[in-house]
Order: structure tokens, then C-alpha cells, then sequence
């Protein structure tokens, strides 16, 4: 154990130089001191310099004093008994302002601790990807599907009473042609046999997303007053033709 000549009669039960002479006694540095305890420096500074009452929970710092006194060597009894004999005096000291959390004031730069701020601007990213993610989608969901249509022509003369209806959507809507449901494939290709009637017909092409707003295209078609209907005519041939092999 290593011992101290110390002169006795101050009357007074402070420990901190007995701690720097225990530490220049072994000729360990502050800053050594500090790394190999990992004792915070402004804790061992107000050990040694008697101002535990600087301190925001001198009680709390108790087993951080004794830790140190442990690493100097020194005689834990002695110091443990001066260590609570000037918290005592300290508590009977202590006015209301005393009792009161301390205000210190907080800079900026404190809150932004650089693993917390990697963290937050990880997070904070993730956010605004998944957030712009979800607001593409519903824009796209909400919005109307585009249609183009390459048969037939408005305005078209039919030679025949049936059109082919054709064009592209968007993949995932869903097509009516006057009504009926035309398929749509997976590139948004769709197409459909409608029959006319004679005069003009108005086909309403209708493209529709499952939650969104639709796009609807008119064509116009005539048939008939003075078109000749080849589809009939083209039946009739085979016929007579068939009558006359017999």
C-alpha cells in the first residue's frame, strides 16, 4: 500500500491533493489518468481540485471517485468516509436554486452527433424514397390511361356491317368497345369484332385503370347508303358457287 506523509490540523476534509499526490506518486499523467480509467476528465479534474460541487449528481460520481481511488492505490476507507463526509456537508448547504435542475444552455452542433445524424439522414432518406414511391404510384393510379387507336379511321366508309376495333392502352386498364370488353394483353395491345348497323355508327372506346379516372375515344363509321356489303356478297358467291358444282 503506498502511504502519504501529510501535515494533520487544516481542520478540513478535503481529498484532492491527497489524489494528485497519490498520482505524481506514481508518475501517471493526467491525461494517462483519464485514458486508462475512462473516467470522464471533468470528473477526475473536480476529484482533484475539491469541486464535486460543480458536479451535476456528486452522489451519482461517488463509484466514478472510488474507481479512481482504486486505480491510484490509495487507502479506500479514508477516502470514501471524506468523499460522503463533504457530500453531508454539501446537502446541508444546498438552497432551493440548488435543487433546481441546472440550465446550461445547448449548442446546435450538440444535437448533431455524427452516428445519430448518419442514422437520421439514412432514415430521413428512406422516408422521402418510400414517400416519393407511394405518391408516383397514386399519380399514376389516379390518372387517366392513354389510348391510341389505329383501326378504324373516324369517319371511316365501311364496305362491310363489321369493323375491327384496335389500339393500345395501358397494360393494367380495362377496355370497352360500345360496351363490350375488349382484352388487353400485357403490352396493351387490344382489339375487338364489332358489327354495325346501316348509317353511321358511333363507336365509344372507353380505357379504364381499376381506381383511377378513364379516357374515353369516339370513332365514327358508316356503312351502308350505296356501299355494297362485300361480307354478303363474298357469302353469296360461295354459295352459288357451291350450287352450281352440285
Amino acid at each position: 500500500m503506498t502511504f502519504l506523509h501529510k501535515s494533520v490540523g487544516s481542520g478540513q476534509e478535503l481529498f484532492g491533493a491527497d489524489l494528485r499526490d497519490l498520482r505524481e506518486l506514481h508518475e501517471i499523467s493526467f491525461e494517462r489518468a483519464c485514458s486508462e480509467t475512462k473516467i470522464d476528465p471533468k470528473f477526475l479534474s473536480a476529484f482533484e481540485e475539491d469541486r464535486i460541487m460543480d458536479l451535476d449528481d456528486p452522489i451519482f460520481a461517488e463509484h466514478h471517485f472510488m474507481a479512481y481511488v482504486r486505480y491510484l492505490g490509495g487507502h479506500e476507507p479514508y477516502f470514501k468516509a471524506a468523499y460522503r463526509k463533504l457530500i453531508h456537508e454539501l446537502l446541508a448547504k444546498r438552497t432551493s436554486k440548488d435543487i433546481l435542475p441546472r440550465m446550461r444552455s445547448v449548442r446546435f452542433a450538440d444535437l448533431f452527433v455524427a452516428p445519430q445524424f448518419l442514422a437520421f439522414c439514412g432514415i430521413l432518406l428512406f422516408a422521402l424514397i418510400i414517400g416519393g414511391y407511394v405518391l408516383w404510384q397514386t399519380t399514376v393510379i389516379q390518372s387517366a390511361p392513354p389510348v391510341q387507336i389505329s383501326s378504324p379511321q373516324d369517319g371511316a366508309v365501311l364496305d362491310r356491317s363489321r369493323v375491327s376495333v384496335e389500339g393500345t392502352t395501358a397494360p393494367e386498364a380495362s377496355v370497352t368497345v360500345n360496351g363490350r370488353m375488349a382484352p388487353v394483353d400485357q403490352s396493351g395491345h387490344f382489339s375487338l369484332e364489332l358489327d354495325v348497323k346501316r348509317g353511321t355508327t358511333a363507336i365509344v372506346i372507353t380505357s379504364k385503370r381499376r381506381h383511377g379516372a378513364q379516357t374515353v375515344v369516339t370513332r365514327s363509321v358508316m356503312f351502308g347508303s350505296g356501299v355494297i356489303d362485300t361480307s354478303n356478297l363474298n357469302a353469296s358467291s360461295t354459295q352459288e358457287a357451291a350450287t352450281s358444282t352440285r
